[in-house]
């Protein structure tokens, strides 16, 4: 079972007419210790759509709201059977909002460089201690920071299943061989990942900054 989801809020048609609020690019890793770990991630991005179609202007305060309801009603609904991560780029003004909770991520490649803008979040030995569905705590834990983007660069979201798999210098290698291609550069990196017979769920968006 796959419990990856994602969802990339960009489209002309859900931004037509609006100028402030940018788009919106996320993972959720369903935790596979739990029973309903799928239903946490694919909630998550559903909720990402009905907040962005709503009309909400770009605010950092807005989208961490946002993960602390949705933790709240994954607890809510699935008492403590279901979880996931997330990782959030929301691109507005000329800069990208990161939001983590958990241990996807997001990377920015400029010029060939490529930096994570996420961070690794604590763990016990194998265990995920950082997700949707945790508790009040995760506005405490939650990454929320503020990056530059400029035309060209690349932002790059991936679920663990790629990171165990994929170093930094794969990704730099991945995006020189692409030629700045984002969807060739994706299916390289997944690539490596089969090659690598990564066991977990693989889940890569590629955006280019125009």
């Amino acid at each position: 079972m796959n419990e990856d989801a994602f969802v990339l809020l960009d489209h002309p048609d859900r931004t037509r007419g609006v100028t402030d609020r940018g788009s919106i690019y996320a993972v959720s890793d369903g935790v596979s210790t739990v029973a309903e770990g799928q239903w946490a991630s694919h909630l998550t991005v559903s909720r990402m759509s009905q907040f962005f179609d709503a009309g909400t202007a770009g605010s950092q305060e807005a989208m961490a709201q946002l993960l602390s309801e949705i933790d709240w009603e994954i607890r809510g609904e699935r008492k403590g059977r279901a979880a996931c991560t997330v990782a959030v780029a929301w691109v507005f003004e000329g800069q990208v909002h990161v939001f983590q909770v958990g241990d996807s991520h997001i990377l920015r490649v400029r010029g060939g460089d490529v930096s994570r803008l996420t961070v690794t979040e604590s763990t016990t030995g194998r265990k995920l201690d950082h997700f949707l569905g945790m508790g009040p705590a995760v506005s405490e834990v939650m990454q929320v920071e503020t990056h530059p983007v400029e035309p060209g660069d690349a932002l790059f979201l991936v679920t663990d299943g790629v990171t165990e798999h994929v170093s930094m210098e794969d990704f730099a290698a991945c995006w020189s061989t692409a030629q700045g291609d984002p969807a060739s550069c994706t299916q390289s990196i997944l690539a490596s990942v089969s090659r690598a017979q990564g066991g977990d769920d693989a889940t890569v968006i590629g955006v280019l900054i125009l």
